[in-house]
Protein backbone atom coordinates (compact mmCIF):
# COMPACT_ATOMS: atom_id res chain seq x y z
CA UNK A 1 0.00 0.00 0.00
CA UNK A 2 2.76 2.47 0.90
CA UNK A 3 4.50 1.84 -2.42
CA UNK A 4 1.28 2.57 -4.31
CA UNK A 5 0.85 5.85 -2.46
CA UNK A 6 4.44 6.77 -3.23
CA UNK A 7 3.91 6.12 -6.92
CA UNK A 8 0.81 8.28 -6.97
CA UNK A 9 2.53 11.15 -5.17
CA UNK A 10 6.08 11.37 -6.47
CA UNK A 11 8.60 13.88 -5.21
CA UNK A 12 9.13 16.28 -8.11
CA UNK A 13 12.16 18.36 -9.09
CA UNK A 14 10.18 21.50 -8.28
CA UNK A 15 10.73 24.33 -5.82
CA UNK A 16 7.47 25.77 -4.52
CA UNK A 17 7.92 29.48 -3.81
CA UNK A 18 5.29 31.52 -2.01
CA UNK A 19 5.12 34.89 -0.30
CA UNK A 20 3.64 36.27 2.90
CA UNK A 21 3.11 39.78 4.22
CA UNK A 22 1.06 39.75 7.41
CA UNK A 23 -1.05 36.90 6.00
CA UNK A 24 0.72 33.87 7.45
CA UNK A 25 -2.41 31.73 7.71
CA UNK A 26 -2.83 31.83 3.94
CA UNK A 27 0.79 30.82 3.37
CA UNK A 28 0.59 28.02 5.93
CA UNK A 29 -2.63 26.81 4.33
CA UNK A 30 -0.97 26.67 0.94
CA UNK A 31 1.92 24.60 2.32
CA UNK A 32 -0.50 22.19 3.97
CA UNK A 33 -2.46 21.78 0.76
CA UNK A 34 0.68 21.27 -1.32
CA UNK A 35 1.49 18.21 0.77
CA UNK A 36 -1.64 16.56 -0.65
CA UNK A 37 -0.95 17.27 -4.32
CA UNK A 38 -0.51 14.31 -6.64
CA UNK A 39 3.10 15.39 -7.12
CA UNK A 40 4.95 16.94 -4.16
CA UNK A 41 7.56 19.70 -4.61
CA UNK A 42 11.01 18.65 -3.47
CA UNK A 43 11.85 22.08 -2.03
CA UNK A 44 9.83 24.93 -0.54
CA UNK A 45 10.79 28.60 -0.13
CA UNK A 46 8.65 31.15 1.74
CA UNK A 47 9.49 34.82 1.31
CA UNK A 48 8.40 36.86 4.33
CA UNK A 49 8.17 40.33 2.85
CA UNK A 50 8.57 42.43 5.97
CA UNK A 51 5.69 41.08 8.07
CA UNK A 52 5.16 42.73 11.45
CA UNK A 53 5.50 39.28 13.05
CA UNK A 54 8.04 37.07 11.27
CA UNK A 55 6.70 33.97 9.55
CA UNK A 56 7.39 30.77 11.50
CA UNK A 57 7.79 27.79 9.21
CA UNK A 58 5.25 25.06 10.01
CA UNK A 59 6.18 21.45 10.60
CA UNK A 60 6.01 20.29 7.00
CA UNK A 61 7.83 18.10 4.50
CA UNK A 62 9.83 19.44 2.84
CA UNK A 63 10.83 21.84 5.61
CA UNK A 64 10.19 25.36 4.25
CA UNK A 65 13.18 27.65 3.90
CA UNK A 66 12.23 31.19 4.94
CA UNK A 67 13.75 34.21 3.20
CA UNK A 68 12.96 37.39 5.14
CA UNK A 69 12.98 40.84 3.57
CA UNK A 70 12.88 44.00 5.66
CA UNK A 71 11.28 46.42 5.26
CA UNK A 72 8.48 45.35 2.96
CA UNK A 73 9.71 45.36 -0.64
CA UNK A 74 6.50 44.66 -2.56
CA UNK A 75 5.42 41.70 -4.69
CA UNK A 76 7.89 42.21 -7.54
CA UNK A 77 10.99 42.17 -5.36
CA UNK A 78 9.60 39.40 -3.19
CA UNK A 79 9.15 37.26 -6.29
CA UNK A 80 12.65 38.05 -7.49
CA UNK A 81 14.09 37.04 -4.11
CA UNK A 82 12.06 33.85 -3.84
CA UNK A 83 12.44 32.56 -7.38
CA UNK A 84 16.12 33.44 -7.28
CA UNK A 85 16.53 31.28 -4.17
CA UNK A 86 15.05 28.19 -5.83
CA UNK A 87 17.37 25.25 -6.33
CA UNK A 88 15.31 22.77 -8.35
CA UNK A 89 15.06 22.33 -12.10
CA UNK A 90 11.53 23.77 -12.04
CA UNK A 91 10.04 26.63 -10.04
CA UNK A 92 6.37 26.96 -9.10
CA UNK A 93 5.68 30.49 -7.86
CA UNK A 94 2.32 30.82 -6.12
CA UNK A 95 0.76 33.70 -4.24
CA UNK A 96 -0.24 32.59 -0.74
CA UNK A 97 -3.96 32.90 -1.49
CA UNK A 98 -3.85 30.57 -4.52
CA UNK A 99 -5.18 27.03 -4.34
CA UNK A 100 -4.48 24.61 -7.19
CA UNK A 101 -6.31 21.44 -8.26
CA UNK A 102 -4.42 18.44 -6.80
CA UNK A 103 -3.28 17.22 -10.23
CA UNK A 104 -2.30 20.62 -11.63
CA UNK A 105 1.44 20.32 -11.10
CA UNK A 106 1.85 16.81 -12.52
CA UNK A 107 -0.42 17.70 -15.41
CA UNK A 108 1.41 20.90 -16.32
CA UNK A 109 5.02 19.93 -15.62
CA UNK A 110 5.61 18.23 -19.01
CA UNK A 111 4.47 21.40 -20.77
CA UNK A 112 6.86 23.52 -18.69
CA UNK A 113 9.70 21.26 -19.81
CA UNK A 114 9.16 22.11 -23.48
CA UNK A 115 11.98 24.40 -24.68
CA UNK A 116 9.63 26.79 -26.48
CA UNK A 117 7.59 27.45 -23.31
CA UNK A 118 8.58 30.20 -20.89
CA UNK A 119 5.78 29.91 -18.34
CA UNK A 120 2.85 27.62 -17.77
CA UNK A 121 0.05 29.61 -16.15
CA UNK A 122 -3.61 29.04 -15.43
CA UNK A 123 -6.91 30.88 -15.20
CA UNK A 124 -7.52 32.18 -11.67
CA UNK A 125 -11.07 32.28 -10.35
CA UNK A 126 -11.76 34.52 -7.38
CA UNK A 127 -13.32 32.30 -4.72
CA UNK A 128 -13.72 34.41 -1.58
CA UNK A 129 -16.82 32.66 -0.27
CA UNK A 130 -20.48 33.62 -0.44
CA UNK A 131 -22.37 36.89 -0.58
CA UNK A 132 -22.78 39.87 -2.89
CA UNK A 133 -19.19 41.08 -2.55
CA UNK A 134 -17.74 37.62 -3.21
CA UNK A 135 -19.97 37.27 -6.26
CA UNK A 136 -18.83 40.66 -7.54
CA UNK A 137 -15.17 39.81 -7.03
CA UNK A 138 -15.65 36.49 -8.82
CA UNK A 139 -17.11 38.31 -11.80
CA UNK A 140 -14.77 41.29 -11.82
CA UNK A 141 -11.41 39.96 -10.67
CA UNK A 142 -11.19 36.41 -11.98
CA UNK A 143 -8.38 36.20 -14.53
CA UNK A 144 -8.46 34.46 -17.92
CA UNK A 145 -11.43 32.37 -16.83
CA UNK A 146 -12.25 29.86 -19.57
CA UNK A 147 -9.13 30.71 -21.60
CA UNK A 148 -6.54 28.22 -22.83
CA UNK A 149 -3.72 28.64 -25.31
CA UNK A 150 -0.88 31.15 -25.57
CA UNK A 151 -1.48 34.26 -23.48
CA UNK A 152 -0.15 37.79 -23.79
CA UNK A 153 0.31 38.09 -20.02
CA UNK A 154 0.79 35.32 -17.46
CA UNK A 155 -0.92 36.46 -14.22
CA UNK A 156 1.65 36.60 -11.44
CA UNK A 157 -0.39 34.50 -9.01
CA UNK A 158 0.65 31.23 -10.71
CA UNK A 159 3.90 30.72 -12.61
CA UNK A 160 5.47 27.36 -13.42
CA UNK A 161 8.79 27.55 -15.26
CA UNK A 162 12.18 26.00 -15.72
CA UNK A 163 14.72 27.61 -13.42
CA UNK A 164 16.93 28.41 -16.40
CA UNK A 165 14.12 30.56 -17.83
CA UNK A 166 14.32 32.73 -14.74
CA UNK A 167 18.10 32.78 -14.73
CA UNK A 168 18.19 34.05 -18.32
CA UNK A 169 15.16 36.32 -18.45
CA UNK A 170 14.09 37.15 -14.90
CA UNK A 171 13.48 40.71 -13.65
CA UNK A 172 16.45 40.55 -11.29
CA UNK A 173 17.01 44.33 -11.12
CA UNK A 174 13.43 45.56 -11.54
CA UNK A 175 12.95 48.49 -9.15
CA UNK A 176 9.15 48.62 -9.16
CA UNK A 177 6.88 47.11 -6.52
CA UNK A 178 4.13 45.99 -8.90
CA UNK A 179 3.35 45.04 -12.52
CA UNK A 180 6.07 42.41 -12.64
CA UNK A 181 3.76 40.08 -14.55
CA UNK A 182 3.47 42.52 -17.45
CA UNK A 183 7.24 43.07 -17.54
CA UNK A 184 8.15 39.37 -17.31
CA UNK A 185 5.54 38.35 -19.86
CA UNK A 186 6.77 40.95 -22.33
CA UNK A 187 10.38 39.86 -21.81
CA UNK A 188 9.59 36.19 -22.40
CA UNK A 189 7.51 36.84 -25.50
CA UNK A 190 10.30 39.02 -26.90
CA UNK A 191 12.64 36.06 -26.39
CA UNK A 192 10.30 33.84 -28.40
CA UNK A 193 8.99 31.92 -25.40
CA UNK A 194 5.31 31.06 -25.02
CA UNK A 195 3.10 31.84 -22.04
CA UNK A 196 1.04 28.67 -22.06
CA UNK A 197 -2.34 28.22 -20.39
CA UNK A 198 -3.51 24.62 -20.45
CA UNK A 199 -7.17 23.57 -20.41
CA UNK A 200 -8.50 22.14 -17.17
CA UNK A 201 -9.86 23.32 -13.82
CA UNK A 202 -8.64 26.81 -12.84
CA UNK A 203 -6.78 27.90 -9.74
CA UNK A 204 -8.80 29.54 -6.97
CA UNK A 205 -7.88 32.80 -5.24
CA UNK A 206 -9.34 32.64 -1.74
CA UNK A 207 -8.28 35.92 -0.11
CA UNK A 208 -11.26 37.70 1.45
CA UNK A 209 -11.05 41.40 0.60
CA UNK A 210 -13.27 44.10 2.04
CA UNK A 211 -15.01 46.34 -0.47
CA UNK A 212 -12.65 49.25 0.25
CA UNK A 213 -9.60 47.05 -0.25
CA UNK A 214 -11.17 45.77 -3.46
CA UNK A 215 -11.58 49.34 -4.73
CA UNK A 216 -7.99 50.16 -3.80
CA UNK A 217 -6.77 46.99 -5.51
CA UNK A 218 -8.60 47.73 -8.74
CA UNK A 219 -7.34 51.30 -8.91
CA UNK A 220 -3.77 50.29 -8.08
CA UNK A 221 -3.72 48.19 -11.24
CA UNK A 222 -5.89 50.31 -13.52
CA UNK A 223 -5.11 53.82 -12.35
CA UNK A 224 -1.51 54.65 -13.34
CA UNK A 225 -2.30 55.76 -16.91
CA UNK A 226 -5.26 57.85 -15.75
CA UNK A 227 -3.16 59.46 -13.03
CA UNK A 228 -0.31 60.22 -15.41
CA UNK A 229 -2.72 61.95 -17.78
CA UNK A 230 -4.26 63.88 -14.87
CA UNK A 231 -1.01 65.77 -14.30
CA UNK A 232 -1.76 67.83 -17.40
CA UNK A 233 -5.54 68.06 -17.15
CA UNK A 234 -7.98 66.03 -15.03
CA UNK A 235 -10.93 66.46 -17.40
CA UNK A 236 -9.89 64.00 -20.10
CA UNK A 237 -8.96 61.08 -17.79
CA UNK A 238 -12.06 61.70 -15.68
CA UNK A 239 -14.28 61.54 -18.76
CA UNK A 240 -12.49 58.42 -20.00
CA UNK A 241 -13.01 56.80 -16.62
CA UNK A 242 -16.72 57.65 -16.64
CA UNK A 243 -17.10 55.99 -20.03
CA UNK A 244 -15.19 52.89 -18.92
CA UNK A 245 -17.13 52.50 -15.68
CA UNK A 246 -20.40 53.09 -17.51
CA UNK A 247 -19.68 50.11 -19.72
CA UNK A 248 -18.73 48.09 -16.67
CA UNK A 249 -22.02 48.97 -14.98
CA UNK A 250 -23.97 47.73 -17.99
CA UNK A 251 -22.20 44.38 -17.97
CA UNK A 252 -22.52 43.96 -14.21
CA UNK A 253 -26.19 44.96 -14.15
CA UNK A 254 -26.97 42.02 -16.43
CA UNK A 255 -25.62 39.70 -13.72
CA UNK A 256 -26.87 41.42 -10.56
CA UNK A 257 -28.20 45.01 -10.43
CA UNK A 258 -27.04 45.35 -6.81
CA UNK A 259 -23.42 45.32 -8.02
CA UNK A 260 -23.95 49.00 -8.86
CA UNK A 261 -22.84 50.07 -5.36
CA UNK A 262 -19.38 48.56 -5.80
CA UNK A 263 -19.04 50.19 -9.21
CA UNK A 264 -19.99 53.55 -7.70
CA UNK A 265 -17.45 53.11 -4.92
CA UNK A 266 -14.67 52.29 -7.37
CA UNK A 267 -15.59 55.25 -9.57
CA UNK A 268 -15.75 57.66 -6.63
CA UNK A 269 -12.38 56.54 -5.27
CA UNK A 270 -10.79 56.84 -8.71
CA UNK A 271 -12.23 60.28 -9.44
CA UNK A 272 -11.02 61.67 -6.11
CA UNK A 273 -7.56 60.25 -6.85
CA UNK A 274 -7.55 61.90 -10.29
CA UNK A 275 -8.48 65.31 -8.91
CA UNK A 276 -5.92 64.98 -6.13
CA UNK A 277 -3.14 64.05 -8.56
CA UNK A 278 -4.07 67.02 -10.75
CA UNK A 279 -3.71 69.40 -7.81
CA UNK A 280 -7.43 70.16 -7.46
CA UNK A 281 -7.43 69.61 -3.71
CA UNK A 282 -10.57 71.61 -2.88
CA UNK A 283 -12.59 69.95 -5.64
CA UNK A 284 -11.31 66.53 -4.54
CA UNK A 285 -12.39 67.22 -0.96
CA UNK A 286 -15.85 68.29 -2.13
CA UNK A 287 -16.33 65.35 -4.48
CA UNK A 288 -17.38 62.62 -1.98
CA UNK A 289 -20.39 64.62 -0.83
CA UNK A 290 -21.26 65.58 -4.40
CA UNK A 291 -21.25 61.95 -5.53
CA UNK A 292 -23.07 60.65 -2.46
CA UNK A 293 -25.85 63.19 -3.00
CA UNK A 294 -26.41 61.84 -6.52
CA UNK A 295 -27.26 58.32 -5.36
CA UNK A 296 -31.05 57.87 -5.34
CA UNK A 297 -30.89 55.79 -2.15
CA UNK A 298 -29.73 58.11 0.70
CA UNK A 299 -28.56 55.22 2.87
CA UNK A 300 -26.28 54.08 0.06
CA UNK A 301 -24.94 57.64 -0.08
CA UNK A 302 -24.08 57.39 3.62
CA UNK A 303 -22.23 54.14 3.01
CA UNK A 304 -20.35 55.77 0.14
CA UNK A 305 -19.19 58.65 2.34
CA UNK A 306 -18.05 56.24 5.06
CA UNK A 307 -16.22 54.00 2.59
CA UNK A 308 -14.47 56.93 0.95
CA UNK A 309 -13.37 58.13 4.38
CA UNK A 310 -11.85 54.67 5.00
CA UNK A 311 -10.02 55.10 1.70
CA UNK A 312 -8.57 58.37 2.96
CA UNK A 313 -11.02 60.72 1.25
CA UNK A 314 -12.68 62.84 3.90
CA UNK A 315 -15.38 65.43 3.36
CA UNK A 316 -14.65 69.05 2.52
CA UNK A 317 -13.67 71.16 5.57
CA UNK A 318 -16.38 73.18 7.28
CA UNK A 319 -14.95 76.49 6.08
CA UNK A 320 -15.73 75.46 2.49
CA UNK A 321 -19.49 75.37 3.18
CA UNK A 322 -21.36 77.48 0.67
CA UNK A 323 -18.50 77.53 -1.81
CA UNK A 324 -19.12 76.38 -5.37
CA UNK A 325 -17.15 73.45 -6.68
CA UNK A 326 -18.18 73.24 -10.34
CA UNK A 327 -15.91 70.36 -11.27
CA UNK A 328 -17.17 68.20 -8.40
CA UNK A 329 -20.73 69.06 -9.39
CA UNK A 330 -20.04 68.17 -13.02
CA UNK A 331 -18.57 64.82 -12.06
CA UNK A 332 -21.60 64.19 -9.89
CA UNK A 333 -23.78 64.73 -12.94
CA UNK A 334 -21.49 62.38 -14.83
CA UNK A 335 -22.23 59.67 -12.28
CA UNK A 336 -25.95 60.44 -12.50
CA UNK A 337 -25.84 59.88 -16.26
CA UNK A 338 -24.47 56.36 -15.72
CA UNK A 339 -27.02 55.16 -13.18
CA UNK A 340 -29.75 52.89 -14.57
CA UNK A 341 -33.44 53.71 -14.02
CA UNK A 342 -33.69 51.10 -11.27
CA UNK A 343 -30.60 52.32 -9.40
CA UNK A 344 -32.59 53.23 -6.29
CA UNK A 345 -34.02 49.73 -5.94
CA UNK A 346 -30.67 48.14 -6.81
CA UNK A 347 -28.85 50.17 -4.16
CA UNK A 348 -31.55 49.35 -1.61
CA UNK A 349 -31.06 45.66 -2.38
CA UNK A 350 -27.35 46.03 -1.65
CA UNK A 351 -27.85 47.60 1.80
CA UNK A 352 -28.27 44.37 3.83
CA UNK A 353 -25.13 43.00 2.22
CA UNK A 354 -23.16 46.15 3.01
CA UNK A 355 -24.29 45.98 6.62
CA UNK A 356 -23.27 42.33 6.85
CA UNK A 357 -19.86 43.15 5.39
CA UNK A 358 -19.31 45.87 7.99
CA UNK A 359 -20.13 43.40 10.76
CA UNK A 360 -17.52 40.89 9.57
CA UNK A 361 -14.11 40.63 11.19
CA UNK A 362 -12.55 37.91 9.04
CA UNK A 363 -11.17 39.98 6.16
CA UNK A 364 -7.70 38.92 5.12
CA UNK A 365 -4.83 41.38 5.16
CA UNK A 366 -3.86 42.69 1.75
CA UNK A 367 -0.68 44.49 0.80
CA UNK A 368 -2.85 46.93 -1.17
CA UNK A 369 -3.89 48.42 2.17
CA UNK A 370 -0.28 49.21 3.00
CA UNK A 371 0.85 50.63 -0.33
CA UNK A 372 2.32 54.12 -0.22
CA UNK A 373 0.64 56.67 -2.52
CA UNK A 374 1.75 56.45 -6.14
CA UNK A 375 3.21 52.95 -5.89
CA UNK A 376 4.14 51.38 -9.20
Amino acid sequence: MGGEIGMKRPSLAVTLVTYTYNDHALAAGLLAEAASWEGVPRECVVVDDGSAVPFAAPDAVPVPRVVRLSPNQGPARAKAAGIGAAGSRFVLSLDADIRLPPDWLVRCLPEAARPEVGIVATPIVNDAGEGLLADYQRLRYSLANGFSGDAQVAPAGVWLMRREVWQRHGFHDFAGRLHEDVLFSRTLRAAGLALRVLPGPPARQIRRLSRTTMARRGWTWQGPEFLEAAKANPIDPANALLVAVGRRMERHRAVNPAFVYYDCLYLAHALVEILTRAGYGDEAAALPAALAAILPEPRAGAYLLADLARLGHGNAPDESAGQAFPLAAALGQGLASLLPPDAGAALAAALPELAAEDAREDWDFSFYDGLPPGSK
